[in-house]
């Protein structure tokens, strides 16, 4: 049975601030959390084109072994990957997650949409019928929800921080209802999880939903808020240049890894044949 459950987090940012937003967001986070073979290796990112329909298209390879809970590393090789794929035609995208190790028992895909309201609409992505019906809706708040205090900085901490570019910050309580802050726009995910495996599928699936998304969502948007003087005055040639830039020096921290564990293997193997 899929399991779908829809997200919706409110952000003090406007539609079009957010299409920069995201993508400073996502190259930084993927440059910070890549090092020892582990992280974020970028396969294509280019534009695409379908009928009607034009946007960016990425793929990328997650190395996550050593990041895992231990219970799930030890269902795993020593070097599990995730693909991703993802088609942005913004305000519109779609991404998909699998693992080649698991084929088609392992899938999870997420549809998006961007909306100028603070999360009212009841449908945003257009569900057909059968999926509200078992649709759960979980609203993010990036700063009220609780936090993990071993991940908390004062600085990404949007009760606390102030830019100092726009002004914004500080956010009060119920910050996003009743129109309270302006602009404002919501992030509509809808996530659908799948993971066939005898004996744990209930398990896995709780942890994607809790770490793998929820947690990433709502780490990943506090920071998007936080870190908007840092992205505030850049436009779209800008990410590009800055995509391409991270996609090179990720791609050669996963590759310079993998050589020395090629060499590290093979003295050792040779070291074993002389003894």
């Amino acid at each position: 049975m899929v399991l779908v459950r829809e997200y919706r987090i409110p952000l003090p940012i406007s539609v079009e601030e957010y299409k920069v937003a995201q993508l400073y967001m996502v190259a930084k986070v993927s440059k910070n959390h890549t090092s020892n073979g582990e992280g974020v290796e970028i396969i294509e990112n280019k534009p695409y084109v379908d009928g009607a329909i034009s946007g960016q298209f990425t793929h990328k390879v997650f190395h996550l072994s050593s990041k895992l809970p231990t219970w799930l590393r030890s269902l795993a090789p020593a070097s599990l990957q995730i693909e991703e794929k993802s088609w942005n035609a913004y305000p519109y995208c779609k991404t998909t997650y699998q693992c080649p190790l698991l084929g088609d028992r392992f899938s999870i895909s997420i549809e998006t949409r961007y909306a100028p309201d603070g999360g009212v609409q009841d449908n945003c992505l257009k569900l057909p019928q059968e999926e509200l019906s078992v649709r759960e809706v979980d609203v993010i708040d990036i700063a009220y929800d609780p936090i993990d205090p071993t991940r908390y900085k004062v600085e990404e901490d949007p009760t606390i921080f102030k830019s100092q570019k726009t002004g914004r910050g500080q956010l009060q309580r119920d910050w996003f209802k009743n129109n309270a802050s302006t602009p404002i726009m919501c992030s509509y995910k809808v996530c659908k999880v799948e993971f066939r495996y005898w004996g744990v599928q209930s398990r896995v699936e709780n942890y994607i939903q809790r770490s793998a998304i929820r947690d990433i969502l709502f780490m990943g948007h506090r920071q998007v808020f936080c870190w908007i003087d840092e992205w505030a005055d850049l436009d779209m040639k800008d990410i590009r240049k800055m995509e391409e830039e991270v996609k090179v020096e990720l791609n050669q921290l996963i590759q310079n890894n993998n050589n020395q564990t090629t060499a590290v293997n093979t003295t050792t193997t040779n070291n074993n044949t002389i003894s």
